[in-house]
């Protein structure tokens, strides 16, 4: 699958989004110990969050695909404490940098499995949000997947939006 034929597509083939939930199991296993189960939930996203978002893209001159990886709050402090060996306080900045980080870590493995189906591209630098009562949305209504998934450290949530760059 090439880049051209994915700016024409009004929604993120089955192929695209197969590999990023993959590279979210793998990444996610990696951490927790033991892989994610991805949850087939239609409301998915509809309710606010109470936690923290880490934001990152992978993108190429043509095509970019916005990650926005959703924790509340509980599931964060155990990622924390999976990944560190310790707890991290959720209104600490060493949070936000944490989660930056595995954004990073799973927009990396997007990266490098996103070439199975011909996209060529590279990730960007992460953010991460915190606070209470966010809403994922993105402006202009792109072509859109939202997944959910249960892990050991708690229940998250992806969600990833297919758009030109500019």
């Amino acid at each position: 699958m090439i880049t051209e034929e994915l700016k024409k597509a009004d929604h993120i083939p089955a192929k695209v989004t197969e590999v990023v939930r993959e590279s979210v199991i793998n990444t996610f296993a990696s951490i927790c110990g033991e892989a994610p189960e991805f949850v087939d939930d239609p409301e998915v996203g509809s309710r606010p969050l109470n936690g923290i978002i880490g934001n990152i893209a992978v993108f190429n001159p043509e095509l970019t695909f916005s990650l926005m990886m959703a924790l509340p709050k509980d599931t964060a402090l155990k990622i924390s404490d999976a990944f560190l060996g310790m707890e991290l306080p959720f209104d600490s900045d060493d949070m936000g940098d944490l989660i930056g980080e595995i954004a990073n870590i799973l927009a990396g493995e997007v990266a490098a499995n996103i070439e199975k189906v011909g996209f060529r591209g590279q990730s960007s630098l992460p953010t991460a949000t915190r606070g209470s009562d966010l809403t994922l949305f993105m402006p202009n209504k792109p072509p859109t997947e939202k997944m959910l998934f249960n892990s050991p450290c708690g229940q998250f949530m992806l969600n990833m939006a297919m758009s030109e760059s500019k």
